[in-house]
């Protein structure tokens, strides 16, 4: 998908409530090249990170022991990182279900500039991120910088098996709460039982 000219790029991002979600190209920590849709049939947790933001630094686990913030940038304190979140509102889901894939898109890197393939290894390996597990950083091939993609951090979007977008927990005025709506959420999309665990 093509990001030459602003209105191509504003028919489809950002992603919208309710619509398909857009099949970008991504690169991962491993500098493997995928599309979105490569994960279609999974319920996937996407979370776009601006290396510098304080409250993405602690989503992906800046405030847990033995880690630590990312080349010494502010973090947010007294919040978790969302794995530690996921299990306390997703009734006993966690981000290492089988049927669940975690995204991180970096749209930003920590000088506001386009991130790099690098950038998604570090940032992975800093917080121990592990494709393995289905928790990649990614990062698109294209520069996708600009207002939209700025409203969008710091935040979550929860999008079904048929790659529709089912809830939307972005930017400083999201219009889903991450712990009241989307994270519970994620249960019912997986089809558990009210108690069920991972």
């Amino acid at each position: 998908m093509s990001f030459s000219g602003l209105a191509v790029a504003q028919e489809f991002w950002p992603p919208r409530l309710g619509q398909e979600f857009p099949n970008i190209e991504l690169i991962d920590q491993t500098g493997k090249t995928l599309k979105v849709s490569d994960f279609k049939g999974d319920v996937l947790v996407i979370e776009y990170v601006g290396m510098n933001c304080p409250a993405c630094q602690a989503f992906a686990g800046a405030n847990r022991p033995g880690i630590g913030s990312y080349q010494n940038n502010a973090v947010t304190g007294g919040l978790k990182s969302v794995g530690e979140y996921c299990p306390i509102y997703a009734k006993g889901i966690t981000l290492s279900d089988p049927r669940v894939t975690f995204m991180q898109v970096l749209l930003y890197d920590m000088r506001m500039g386009p991130p790099t393939p690098e950038d998604a290894r570090k940032w992975a390996k800093h917080f121990r991120l592990d494709p393995a597990k289905k928790q990649y950083v990614t990062v698109p091939t294209e520069d996708m910088r600009g207002a939209a993609s700025y409203n969008l951090i710091p935040g979550f979007q929860l999008v079904d098996q048929n790659f529709i977008l089912r809830a939307d927990s972005t930017g400083h005025n999201p219009q889903d709460r991450l712990y009241q709506a989307l994270l519970p959420m994620l249960p019912k999309l997986l089809g558990k039982k009210k108690g069920g665990g991972s």
